[in-house]
């Protein structure tokens, strides 16, 4: 799908200019090249508390490689800034090089509680402990840089370290005052957060000053060499080294050449960055280069990682929700280790990034089945080694190559031992409860143990499925791809996860304003279901009004078109406790790509199947709210359908409550769902669940049709319809003796059936004298509703009902079961009704049949009811509550 990017179009544009105006700044032979923003293996204590926990040093990357890569990517003056120390710019003077001592020290705004990242240089080792004990406190930390001449700039300014919320805008006036310099250009942001910088510094005129330093009662000549002079630099932040030097920053020294003759490139630079003569460089960045970079880490920390120790986990600094995180990802990671094949690809990929060419050996001894990915690793070691452009994307695209190989190997196996284990174990006739059971793990470690042999033993505790002997084969494509794909969600949280703070700056500025857009994603939409069908009635209204608002759907037969994106299925196959529509997968990674350049601000999501995990995984990794469309009454379909237990149905609750507390917002269809979810059981707050309905299509208006040419009997003669999936779910079985009931009053009554579905031979042995329509063409169903007399909807877990709304748009009163979205449309006994049970149904369409000119009044209130739920009301209270209406 084509899509318009107008907002990164007018980032890239403007970066393009202010790029170009930086490079005609200074004469080039007057200028000195430094990537001032840079990391090797001595920044070992990552500010991250994850990083801390897991015990893992940001990068391993040795001095050496680093300086070798800097060179290479054109810079020829040198500092190392790493994490609150300046030990590798010590180490390289001791070694005979010249380069400018540097350090990126976490600082600590005190009045804010916010974490701010300060690049430093040019200061000694004594003045390094002096700082190390002041960066609790910015402002004595700046007064004392300010006093002892050590520039400083902030790294990044709008990538903050806040427990909670944003902070204000008096925080960023206040940072406006005590600095001086600038990072504008940062290797790895994206274009929108470096544009903000540079747009907001660029507001900072001499009256702007004055005026905050009045507003504070902060006087800027404490910490600042010239107060009004604000100058940008440019650095790569880069820890792995692949893009080290590839942004930074120019910069400017008048007769150059003259002047190397008696001071050192360092001094200079010093000198140059003090004065603020400096020319930010480099690029448009987005999470391309972030995802190589994690990807690389990634690679390393699989390579390198030690158990982190589970009691030491425990005691760390840290919430439960990081602890929990920590002991999910050390897991994936000493899982990882465990796997020759995956080590060996972690090396090769971690080689490629660093441009070492695997050897005939290595190539010689890769399976056949992974070839392709070697041969696309192999591409990436010889365009890092040959230092081609736009590497970046590059890497990309080859990654992107690999994640696709994996999954087309992992899930052609998935479908193989699904198919061997169904046919060892029989999963279809498995009892659900049984297996469910079987995924409770017991709060005793010893009993964890114990299993194995309590499985051997007597077989009640544990599945005689052989999970380890599944997972074998799958381990080396899923936990590879498992790899990349963590790569890309965690370069994307980075890079995105002070999202909040930038719409709130870009209102400020009024400047790259990022647009209003939502991604709706589905599981099914060709479906032959009410979802469906909801679904692209919505798709036609979104359409009709061109709202910002997209549909993803994954399917291998439907055509994309406006409004409606279509991305194949890697794996599609059908789950034996649920066969009424099949699991589609889609490949993560495109998915990735298509949120970002759809320029999407938001999500919802209609089903909780695969793409519901999507859902979180995009709300997640760029930050954005994401709220659910609840259409289906799970636990209802636990205990009708499924037959769950009550260990089980309580199960399933807390799972589908931890489900829906990743997102920001539930809609509903009825007032029972809306109470259910804001009461004791699920807890949510009622500002979080809103009310929302359904509308009839256009089409569903009275029809002029006839009884004798649409069910084949006489036009007097009472019809009753039902409409819908013949399943048992809908309540079907319950037709025939409703059915009978009536017919001993009235014996011309017929009873007609329009829909297919999995109850249908066994609903026809029960009601032989029953009209069985088949599937009827959805533009066909007015008429079938106008003529009929009344729908009869058995059903007990309909959230909404559309059958209901569609009778009653054409004249067709309706007589359903007191549950959920009927008893919220209909109006007992004013246009149907709302009975408890079978017998009070059959009562009470009885007595309307006695009575023609009631079913008259009941066809009348029908309509007048219908149009209560119309499409305009409903959408604009729907883009209201997504915060999207104009």
């Amino acid at each position: 799908m084509e899509f318009n990017q107008t907002f990164n179009k007018t980032l890239l544009t403007a970066l393009d200019s202010y790029l170009t105006e930086q490079r005609n700044r200074f004469p080039v032979e007057n200028t000195l090249t430094i990537d001032l923003h840079c990391h090797d293996h001595n920044s070992n204590v990552p500010d991250e508390i994850l990083g801390r926990i897991l015990r893992v040093p940001e990068t391993w990357l040795s001095t050496e490689q680093l300086l070798t890569t800097l060179q290479n990517h054109g810079c020829d003056t040198f500092t190392v800034t790493n994490h609150n120390n300046a030990r590798s710019c010590y180490e390289l003077r001791d070694k005979g090089h010249d380069v400018v001592t540097g350090a990126e020290f976490s600082c600590t705004v005190p009045d804010f509680k916010v974490g701010i990242h300060i690049l430093t240089y040019g200061f000694t080792p004594k003045q390094e402990i002096e700082l190390e004990k002041l960066r609790r406190d910015i402002y004595k930390f700046q007064e004392y840089t300010f006093e002892h001449d050590i520039p400083t700039i902030w790294a990044h300014p709008l990538y903050h370290y806040k427990a909670k919320g944003l902070p204000p805008m008096e925080f960023f006036e206040k940072m406006a005052l005590i600095f001086e310099r600038f990072e504008a250009i940062n290797g790895q942001r994206d274009t929108w957060q470096d544009m903000l910088v540079k747009t907001w510094v660029d507001t900072l005129t001499t009256s702007k000053i004055d005026d905050l330093a009045k507003k504070h009662r902060l006087a800027p000549d404490r910490y600042c060499r010239d107060p009004y002079k604000k100058s940008l630099s440019g650095g790569s932040d880069s820890h792995m080294g692949i893009f080290a030097g590839q942004t930074g920053t120019r910069l400017y020294i008048p007769d150059l050449s003259e002047k190397l003759k008696i001071l050192s490139r360092s001094k200079l630079a010093l000198e140059a960055i003090k004065n603020g003569d400096m020319a930010p460089y480099g690029s448009h960045n987005d999470f391309e280069k972030m995802a190589v970079t994690f990807l690389d880490y990634f690679c390393q920390i699989g390579l390198n990682m030690e158990d982190p120790g589970l009691l030491r986990m425990l005691l760390h600094k840290g919430d439960a929700s990081d602890k929990m995180l920590a002991f999910a990802v050390s897991n994936a990671f000493m899982e990882l280790k465990r796997h020759k094949v995956t080590i060996n690809f972690l090396r090769i990929f971690h080689d490629c990034f660093s441009g070492r060419v695997p050897g005939f050996a290595k190539r010689l001894m890769v399976p056949r089945v992974y070839k392709d990915i070697f041969n696309e690793a192999t591409k990436m070691a010889e365009m890092r080694r040959d230092n081609q452009d736009r590497t970046a994307m590059a890497f990309d695209a080859s990654i992107r190559k690999i994640y696709t190989s994996l999954n087309d190997i992992l899930f052609s196996r998935l479908t193989t031992k699904l198919g061997e284990l169904n046919e060892t174990e029989n999963l279809v006739q498995k009892n659900l409860n049984e297996l469910i059971d079987h995924f409770e793990l017991p709060i005793s470690i010893r009993k964890i143990l114990d299993q194995k042999s309590s499985c051997e033993g007597n077989g009640k505790h544990m599945s005689s499925v052989d999970f380890n002997s599944f997972l074998d084969s799958l381990s080396f494509p899923s936990l590879a791809s498992g790899v990349i794909l963590g790569s890309y969600f965690t370069s994307a949280r980075v890079l995105y996860n002070s999202r909040p703070l930038l719409s709130q700056f870009s209102d400020s500025l009024n400047a790259f304003k990022h647009p209003h857009r939502m991604l709706w994603l589905t599981d099914t939409f060709e479906d032959n279901n009410g979802v469906a069908m909801v679904l692209k009635s919505m798709l036609d209204e979104i359409r009709k009004r061109d709202l910002p608002i997209d549909l993803l759907v994954c399917s291998s037969t439907l055509e994309p078109g406006d409004h409606l994106i279509v991305v194949p299925p890697v794996s599609e196959f059908k789950l034996p406790f649920y066969e009424n529509q099949p699991f589609r997968f889609p490949n993560m990674l495109d998915i990735h790509q298509i949120f970002k350049l759809g320029e999407y601000d938001r999500i919802m999501c209609s089903t909780e199947g695969p793409m519901g995990l999507v859902a979180l995984f995009l709300k997640n990794a760029y930050t954005v709210p994401a709220h659910f469309y609840v259409h289906t009454d799970w636990m209802m379909f636990a205990r009708q359908v499924l037959n769950f237990d009550q260990q089980n149905t309580d199960r399933l609750r807390r799972l589908i409550r931890a489900f829906y507390r990743g997102f920001d917002g539930l809609f509903v269809l009825n007032t029972d769902q809306r109470k259910w979810l804001t009461g004791s059981s699920m807890g949510f707050d009622e500002s979080r669940v809103f009310l929302t309905a359904h509308w009839a299509e256009d089409i569903f208006t009275p029809k002029k049709g006839k009884k004798t040419e649409l069910f084949g009997v006489a036009e007097n003669d009472p019809v009753l319809l039902f409409a819908g999936r013949v399943s048992e779910e809908k309540g079907v079985m319950e037709l025939p003796y409703i059915f009978d009931k009536i017919r001993a009053v009235h014996p011309k009554a017929k009873l007609a059936v329009a829909g297919t579905g999995p109850a249908e031979k066994k609903l026809k042995e029960a009601l032989p004298e029953g009209i069985f329509l088949g599937w009827v063409d959805h533009d066909r169903l007015p008429e079938y509703y106008s003529a009929a007399d009344m729908l009869i909807l058995p059903s007990k877990f309909d959230t909404f009902g559309c059958v209901v709304l569609e009778a009653m748009s054409c004249g067709c009163p309706v007589a359903a079961y007191r549950t959920k979205g009927p008893k919220d449309i209909i109006q007992n006994n004013i246009n149907g009704f709302v009975v408890n049970n079978r017998i009070e149904m059959a009562a009470q369409i009885n007595g309307l049949l006695n009575n023609k000119k009631r079913n008259q009044g009941f066809n009348k209130a029908a309509l007048k009811r219908a149009r209560d739920y119309n499409a305009d009301s409903i959408i604009e209270k729907l883009l209201i509550d997504l915060d999207l209406s104009a």
